[in-house]
């Protein structure tokens, strides 16, 4: 990564000075996590920019290194400053550490609740054939997360239309559905089938990340599995607020395994 230069940013600023206070005591990212009660992946995205941290990182950053008011006064500076766009990379690392991920989904199955076979007949068609079976293994892998012993709550908000588009066939559909129905079981797993006749139609698909004390993330995806990672704070609360909307229009859990159960019956 070419050297950043603090003068560019209030963000470049906390980047560079934060990894140079960090290297100079000899810390690892890890340790300095600990101190800070972050994960070290979030110091990480500190010192690349790619993560905005809150004014309680802040203050904990000045703490850790017996600074007085060094990193804090920064915060207005940094809400001020846009969000940086990001690859999927960047995503998964948030979406690891989030308390809460709410997901709409417009066109397809949610990628965190796909089976491999589902996976495969979605990501084929744009893939490369020599990276197809490496970008299955990680979107599958990031399901780990939902079977963790405190895994965070989850909800899916899935146009009725999923329910029927047939990605790889009968038997791939089938088996994606039964997958739905099987996760909707679980007590942090909410899907809601929001039907064709709702009166909303956001124009895009999009993930909203929440954890106590951080500020929430946002995701807005685009064409061929690209995407933004977005943590400006007015365009995040659009977004929370649009999730509201979809959700008031969208069925009950009890009624959304009738409809998925239907669609199965109907194959």
């Amino acid at each position: 990564m070419p050297t950043i230069d603090p003068s560019e940013s209030a963000r470049a600023y906390l980047a560079y000075h934060l990894k140079r206070l960090r290297e100079a005591r000899g810390w690892s990212q890890a340790f300095l996590g600990r101190r800070i009660h972050v994960s070290k992946s979030l110091v990480s995205g500190f010192e690349t920019m790619q993560r905005r941290p809150t004014l309680k990182n802040l203050e904990a950053l000045d703490g850790a290194f017996s600074l007085d008011h060094t990193f804090a006064p920064l915060f207005p500076l940094i809400l001020k400053e846009p969000g940086l766009p990001a690859g999927f990379e960047e995503y998964t690392d948030a979406e690891s550490e989030a308390g809460m991920i709410r997901i709409y989904q417009n066109f397809v199955v949610a990628g965190l609740l796909q089976t491999p076979e589902y996976a495969r007949a979605v990501l084929a068609p744009g893939a490369q054939p020599t990276r197809l079976e490496e970008l299955i293994e990680k979107r599958v892998g990031r399901q780990e997360l939902l079977a963790r012993e405190q895994p965070p709550a989850v909800v899916a908000l899935l146009d009725a239309s999923v329910l029927r588009r047939p990605f790889g066939g009968r038997d791939v559909v089938r088996g994606q559905l039964e997958r739905l129905l099987e996760l909707a079981e679980l007590p942090h797993v909410h899907v809601h089938i929001v039907p064709e006749a709702a009166e909303i139609c956001p124009e895009g698909s999009f993930t909203l990340l929440s954890s106590p004390g951080e500020a929430d993330l946002g995701y807005a995806e685009m064409a061929g599995g690209k995407g933004q990672l977005v943590d400006d704070a007015n365009y995040v609360a659009e977004l929370g607020i649009l999730f509201e909307l979809i959700r008031s229009n969208a069925l009950t859990a009890e009624d959304s395994g009738a409809a998925i159960r239907k669609a199965l019956e109907e194959l």
